[in-house]
């Protein structure tokens, strides 16, 4: 990812970023998508920015979840992964505390609701979420709502907790995300996909010159169920990763680790999955 920001004055700051490696063209080539392109209006009003134009929502970068977890560049978090959020959108939004210490947070959003696509109706998508962070403990709230035509919605309602512990040396993470689709099912009935996860990561070494995170290891577990009201088609599916951050300067990171996603079927007659497995080398630098 390219990112660009500028502060055009002390009012006003804007954004604009590419990625790639993540689209394909039709000759088969990687593509180049605008992730962001944003104008921000800082303090609007005290302690609250205005944001407008294709940027990150509420249950993306903004939120708890993407800043606890820290581990992106290995795996998205569990609502992104599973399709469930929309991690950048166009609209407008409000975002800010409501104290100087900025221990309690708020974002609010309108937008599109198409994220990385074209928009093609008339409907838009609400986002709110609000944050506790204390010195040790962090919590977030959120919520979204996006109608739809001939009565259908889908309403998503998730629940983040952190603690650190030993100076900020352990991080233990866990994220619920409950989702109704109204009237989508195949006949009209409703869907309501769940998911759940835990994760922690931990300093081991550090680095005796600078006192900074030389070797860290990480883990995590995710269990998904893309319907809670059968028990009778699908599968249930449990996801894990683990690996070794090593870190020889401050934003360099190579990481060997494993990706596992298993298969429960939740009626004997579906056949069986096997696991997928995947052992990788992943390597993440931040420029600045």
């Amino acid at each position: 990812m390219l990112i660009y920001e500028n502060d055009i004055s002390e009012k006003f700051k804007a954004g604009f970023s590419l990625e790639g490696g993540n689209r394909f063209l039709l000759n088969g080539r990687f593509g180049v998508i605008i992730k962001t392109a944003f104008l921000q209006w800082k303090n609007i009003f005290p302690r609250s920015d205005l944001f407008a134009g294709y940027f990150p929502t509420p249950a993306f970068v903004w939120g708890l979840s993407e800043r606890l977890w820290n581990y992106r560049f290995v795996e998205k978090t569990i609502s992104d992964f599973r399709n469930l959020t929309t991690p950048v959108d166009l609209g407008v939004s409000l975002r800010g505390s409501f104290d100087k210490n900025s221990e309690f947070g708020y974002s609010f959003m309108i937008g599109n609701g198409s994220g990385l696509r074209p928009e093609f109706n008339k409907f838009k998508k609400f986002y709110l979420s609000f944050n506790f962070n204390f010195t040790d403990m962090m919590y977030e709230l959120y919520f979204d709502f996006e109608p739809d035509s001939d009565g259908r919605n889908i309403r998503t309602i998730k629940g983040i907790m952190g603690f650190s512990f030993f100076n900020g040396n352990l991080t233990i993470g866990t994220e619920f995300l409950g989702q109704g689709r109204i009237k989508y099912g195949t006949n009209g009935e409703n869907i309501s996909p769940a998911a759940l996860n835990f994760y922690l990561y931990s300093n081991l070494l550090k680095n005796k010159a600078t006192k900074k995170p030389l070797l860290k290891i990480f883990a995590r577990a995710d269990i998904y169920d893309p319907d809670l009201n059968t028990d009778s088609a699908g599968y249930r599916e449990t996801f894990y990763t683990a690996g070794l951050d090593y870190m020889p300067m401050e934003n360099v990171h190579i990481v060997p680790n494993i990706w596992i996603n298993s298969y429960l079927k939740k009626s004997d007659s579906l056949p069986d999955r096997k696991s997928d497995v995947v052992v990788r080398m992943t390597f993440y630098y931040t420029y600045k």
